[in-house]
């Protein structure tokens, strides 16, 4: 795998929120949650019951899109993620050791366990105009 680009790596790393979109069965379905950036992986661990809408649809059909964005209130101070990847749900010392990492991230999470699910960034694109007005990263997981 190649590794992330710097600014890539650190924004994931400097936030928290993901809006992840789905689409399963012809319904489509938008959920904000937390999350914890795995950098060994280039993905984001969340906890979210597999009994939730996002959940569901996660489980029929994994291939996820999203954003991570903060709210600047000027055009110069956007930065954010949009991405591509899929979702697993994960179960066993695999979930155990992702849930050990969300909680480090989300201490308050230790109080109401929950399923365990790692969104794995196939394809970014960061911008952040902050550096240079419009300007773009891209990254693509090779296989």
């Amino acid at each position: 795998m190649d590794a992330l680009p710097d600014g890539i790596e650190a924004f994931l790393r400097d936030n928290h929120v993901v809006s992840v979109a789905t689409c399963a069965r012809g319904q489509i379905w938008a959920a904000s949650c937390f999350y914890a950036f795995e950098p060994a992986t280039a993905s984001l661990i969340l906890l979210s019951s597999q009994d939730t809408r996002h959940g569901q649809a996660m489980l029929a059909s994994p291939q996820i899109a999203g954003t991570i964005a903060g709210q600047p209130e000027s055009v110069l101070q956007i930065k954010g993620i949009q991405f591509s990847g899929h979702a697993h749900l994960l179960e066993g010392e695999e979930a155990t050791q992702a849930y050990r990492l969300y909680c480090q991230r989300h201490p308050i999470a230790r109080l109401k366990r929950s399923d365990v699910w790692r969104l794995i960034l196939d394809e970014v694109k960061h911008t952040d105009n902050a550096k240079i007005f419009a300007s773009k990263t891209f990254w693509r997981r090779q296989s």
